[in-house]
């Protein structure tokens, strides 16, 4: 065999056409090609790249170098009797890359003939499928269902990934902080335009340089655009996760408020300027009676100035925050002299509204406090994003059941109040069976009622304070914290199986899927929530190997391999 080390411009495969060379340039696909034998007699550029090794060492069979232990034997079973039957080949393993990490390849395989028939061995087409093999794909689609969302909105939105690089902006930060958008595009957006005197929040966001897991929902930002002028920010935070809970970046809704933070710096030497702003603001004195307010207080509140001088800011007061809350808010007040945050209040009619607020403490020359002054405007707007964000992150848009996202959260949080109370936490992990028969069979549109269908049914068994979430296709987990133990849990499974086996009515039809459910509990199935949702997706294939349609318990799985041991 001739020595391809030194990979020319026109790559040649001995023994073969020199038009092969096109197959050695695309950088998305890994080729390799065998001879009658099996043995490795050519990889493409691609592959070395992402291998890291020489081309001569993936020769023969140096590639299978590469291969995870755990698949090395399938893929040369199957590489086997495809040559054998010298047919074609569709085999999926996991490969070492040149960082280290292992990703799965999908590797399609179409046998090579020559020119007068003779069987030659096997061309094979790899393509990297790790996002679709371990559900990293999912993330990303729900990504992208929120875009629209964020062109359509005035606000500032932004999506970062782990390490706060721009992934994504609807052109509000642009506008900001007058860069373009092929500027503004993967660069990292707190590290490159924060203000020196704003460093400290960087280390909060992004200690040693990747995303905090605890991100703060609310938090305020200086920027410098790009002439260096400083922005301010006012930002909601929504941090993704990927199927395994690692924290994959975030998005950030923003507010511009760079006009009400010098409004802010200059309330006590131009008060008397204030009816020119948009903003709603009140004066009191320093025992909190209102002492004055503009037309924007007006018109945001419904109370005209003749009803609001002399009374306290409190008759705004909507209800909806606890007494801690205004706690809080007065110790940071006098404490530092501002408070800023969102707040809800009532309107003179009775209506219940979202505005950002920010309070100052204004003393005299000599030291002693004279006034609060408030600034304020309705936020309703964002808001109303936020809360559609939450759901577009936390939400099949299918069925409107909790994704894996929520499903996390919801399971760890239950776990932690096991622990503190006393009891113990299920999971019922549910597969439709035959399912794809509905789908192949009736068309997809009846498989998404019929998952519609199942959800409402499993609704039917549950507690208020339990969770029907959906993964992914026709996978469902059920979350039943405060439990006692089996016997409790039981009956919620037998409750499960009852209700999902009845046929389904979908468009004059009448479809069947059987469940099949696997159960565990922790602690005593499990030490952790990953342990937790991996015994009860083992307990589940059980059932399904069991003959479908019934109920397995990890723990009687366990008790019964102690027993057989």
């Amino acid at each position: 065999m001739n020595d391809n080390s030194a990979l020319p411009d026109q790559v040649r495969v001995p023994g073969h056409d020199a038009s092969f060379h096109f197959l050695a340039y695309p950088t998305n696909i890994l080729v390799w090609m065998s001879d009658a034998e099996g043995s490795c007699i050519f990889v493409s550029p691609s592959w070395t790249t992402y291998t890291g090794r020489e081309y001569s060492a993936e020769l023969g069979q140096g590639w299978l170098d590469g291969v995870h232990v755990d698949d090395r034997k399938p893929l040369e079973d199957g590489l086997h009797e495809a040559r054998r039957s010298r047919q074609e080949f569709r085999l999926i393993f996991r490969y070492l890359r040149e960082d280290g990490a292992y990703r799965w390849l999908m590797g399609q395989g179409m046998p090579h003939l020559s020119p007068t028939g003779e069987w030659c061995g096997h061309l094979s087409l790899c393509f990297d499928v790790t996002p679709y093999q371990e559900g990293e794909a999912e993330m990303e689609s729900s990504i992208q269902n929120v875009f629209p969302l964020l062109r359509q909105t005035r606000l500032i939105a932004v999506i970062l990934d782990d390490r706060g690089h721009v992934l994504f902006s609807n052109g509000g930060l642009c506008r900001l902080l007058k860069i373009g958008g092929a500027g503004l595009a993967g660069s990292k957006l707190f590290e490159d335009h924060l203000a020196p005197n704003d460093q400290d929040l960087l280390e909060r966001l992004y200690p040693g340089g990747t995303q905090s897991a605890q991100l703060p929902v609310e938090f305020q930002s200086e920027l410098l655009s790009s002439d260096k002028q400083s922005m301010h920010v006012s930002w909601h935070s929504i941090v993704w996760r990927d199927y395994s809970g690692r924290v994959r970046g975030a998005m950030l809704i923003g507010e511009d408020i760079t006009a009400l933070h010098h409004e802010e710096q200059l309330s006590s030497l131009y008060i008397k300027a204030f009816e020119a702003t948009d903003h709603a603001i009140l004066v009191t004195d320093a025992k909190g009676r209102i002492i004055s307010v503009n037309r924007a207080f007006e018109n945001l509140t419904g109370y005209d100035a003749k009803e609001a001088l002399g009374k306290n800011p409190s008759l705004l007061k909507s209800g909806r925050h606890d007494e801690e809350f205004y706690r809080e808010l007065w110790a940071t007040l006098k404490e530092t002299g501002h408070w800023r945050g969102d707040i809800w209040d009532r309107r003179k009619d009775g209506g219940i509204y979202p505005e950002y607020l920010s309070i100052s403490a204004i003393k005299n020359a000599d030291g002693e406090l004279t006034n609060y002054v408030g600034i304020a405007y309705d936020n309703s707007e964002r808001k109303t994003v936020e809360e559609r964000l939450d759901n577009l992150a936390h939400y099949d848009p299918l069925t409107g059941a909790p994704n894996r996202s929520l499903l996390l959260d919801r399971l760890e949080q239950a776990i932690e109040r096991g622990i503190r109370i006393g009891t113990k936490v299920a999971l019922l992990y549910i597969d439709l069976d035959h399912f794809k028969l509905v789908n192949d069979g009736y068309g997809h549109a009846a498989g998404d009622e019929l998952l519609k269908a199942a959800v409402q049914r499993m609704k039917t068994c549950v507690r208020a304070i339990d969770t029907v979430a959906r993964l992914g296709g026709d996978e469902f987990v059920v979350l039943v914290p405060d439990t006692h133990g089996m016997k409790d849990v039981s009956v919620v499974a037998e409750k499960l199986l009852e209700v999902l086996s009845p046929l389904y009515e979908i468009d004059g039809n009448r479809l069947s899927c059987t469940p099949s459910i696997g159960v565990s509990i922790y602690p005593d199935d499990a030490g952790s929530w990953k342990e937790l949702m991996k015994n009860a997706d083992v307990a589940m294939y059980q059932a399904k190997q069991a003959g479908r349609g019934n109920v397995k318990f990890f723990h009687g799985m366990a008790a019964q391999k102690s027993s057989d041991d």
